[in-house]
């Protein structure tokens, strides 16, 4: 079968005769319309793109999709306060009752287009139809499956600007350097060809001796290259203009870990490889006294890293969840139904299971948010289950009367749901492996308010459904693209949740 539902856990969608012979169908006309003078010929791909749902595209498969008004950015406002002054609503005996004000956030995001390309030799396919029948259309259709999860990588970790790194997490040792005794304050930016983010919030160390280095773990952001780090000391936090650019440390020497690479922790542990997302740390250590002179972090007045642009600097990405999570915060926007962000309590960043208990309890006591979703990725997962089973909330009872049973044991956990003390709802876990590491997203699907115009808590809008296309032939090989032109909005940001900075082992 071509068609398939998401459930999380189950083995992904095979490419079947279904689905070959539904691209077959709508390129047909085209293919015939191809001349060597005819140029590109479009071709809808909407009805086989809904069959095709790949199992590792989870956001893509549940969010809604609505046809824009072809601009090319989308404004949306967003109701962040019912009530900004909180009113009691006491009326004296033939008073006016108190008007309530409402708070509305005005929110936009650029319409982008993502896009894939494809070639078959006429080599190809001529030689393989004893193989595959019609190698063209089923490279097409293979197609089809890289642009939806090329588009869950982009809801998830798209942004416009680089995101701001978390809070770094700093460790140090008596031995090995020549850091002197004192109090040292980190502050970590990202870089990219374009330019540099604004800092991460300050993270203090106290030092003793005069041997000691500071290990400083920056936690990466996606689409960066590079991270600066700037340090400053005293026994309260300095001020920028007095924290100062670690040259030896930074730049060439602080680029971003490759996908799939593997990094080794402060204690010697590995963070094992994805092939999707680049791993969650960078490791630093300062070994020499940190430098007091040069550039400031005050000359860093504002984000400049866009993370894509043409040739004349427009950006070509727009804002995914967690980037407008990260713009538009409660602790931004104050009393309001803003978004939730938080770090791991502990200074050392291991998660722990009050961490999630604490979010969850703001999102409802802000704002009524109670998610419907946690999204993380694969590898955070195990580092949650391992915590649930360390501390012991979890047993595994065998019936003693069944023998069956008793024979089949089943080695290992996983938690696939979450208790959300605050509400009573379980809410269940989907593993996503385009979810940048660190990183767990609390996803809203319902909206907990009546609002007649707003039927769900976020939807992606579009200008041009999946499209495909067939270049003119000029030389011995078929070429093909398929595209989607599209963005993301979220309605109810105070459903939205999201605890970064989750140091990767435990």
């Amino acid at each position: 079968m071509a068609s398939a539902v998401y459930l999380p856990g189950t083995a992904a969608a095979t490419i079947g005769d279904e689905t070959v012979a539904l691209v077959r169908e709508a390129m047909g006309d085209a293919t015939r319309a191809i001349t060597m003078a005819s140029g590109l010929v479009g071709y809808e791909l909407e009805a086989p793109a809904k069959v095709i749902v790949p199992v590792v595209t989870p956001l893509v498969n549940m969010l809604p999709r609505r046809r824009g008004n072809g601009t090319d950015i989308v404004h949306w406002k967003a109701i962040t306060s019912f009530d900004t002054s909180r009113n009691w609503g006491v009326l004296a005996d033939g008073g006016t009752p108190s008007q309530v004000t409402y708070a509305v956030a005005s929110l936009q995001n650029t319409m982008q287009t993502i896009g894939l390309m494809n070639a078959v030799s006429f080599q190809a396919q001529w030689r393989g139809r004893a193989l595959e029948s019609d190698v063209r259309a089923r490279r097409i259709a293979e197609l089809l499956y890289q642009l939806k999860m090329t588009e869950e990588r982009w809801l998830l970790g798209a942004s416009t600007y680089l995101l701001v790194p978390p809070a770094p997490v700093l460790a140090t040792a008596v031995s090995g350097g020549t850091v002197a005794a004192g109090t040292y304050w980190v502050k970590v930016t990202a870089k990219n060809a374009q330019g540099e983010t604004t800092a991460s919030p300050a993270t203090k160390i106290v030092t003793t001796g005069s041997t000691s280095t500071v290990t400083i773990t920056v936690f990466t952001v996606p689409n960066a290259t590079q991270y600066n780090v700037y340090v400053g000391s005293g026994g309260s936090q300095p001020a920028d203009s007095a924290m100062w650019l670690q040259a030896g440390i930074s730049g060439a020497n602080a680029q971003q870990p490759a996908i799939g690479a593997t990094v080794t922790l402060a204690d010697g542990a590995t963070v094992m490889p994805s092939g999707e997302v680049n791993p969650a740390i960078l490791p630093l250590t300062i070994s020499a006294p940190p430098a007091t002179s040069g550039t400031a972090l005050s000359t860093v007045a504002a984000n400049t890293a866009k993370t894509f642009v043409d040739g004349s600097g427009n950006p070509l990405m727009w804002d995914g969840i967690i980037a407008q999570a990260l713009s538009n915060t409660s602790l931004a926007n104050g009393a309001t139904l803003g978004a939730q962000v938080a770090q791991p309590a502990d200074p050392t960043g291991k998660l722990g299971l009050a961490d999630i208990d604490n979010l969850l309890a703001g999102m409802y006591l802000q704002a009524a948010g109670d998610p419907d979703y946690i999204i993380m990725n694969p590898l955070d997962n195990v580092r949650l289950t391992n915590l649930v089973v360390s501390a012991g909330q979890l047993r595994y009872v065998v019936q003693a009367g069944e023998s069956a049973e008793q024979t089949h044991l089943t080695a290992q956990y996983r938690v696939t749901r979450y208790l959300n003390k605050s509400t009573g709802r379980e809410i269940p876990i989907i593993l996503d492996r385009y979810c940048p590491q660190g990183y767990m997203v609390f996803l809203p699907v319902s909206v907990p308010f009546p609002v007649p115009e707003v039927s769900t808590a976020i939807e992606i809008e579009t200008n041009q459904e999946y499209w495909g296309v067939d270049f003119a032939v000029t030389d011995s090989n078929f070429r093909f693209a398929d595209y989607v032109d599209e963005t993301v909005k979220v309605f109810f940001l105070g459903g939205l949740g999201v605890i970064r900075g989750i140091y990767p082992s435990f």
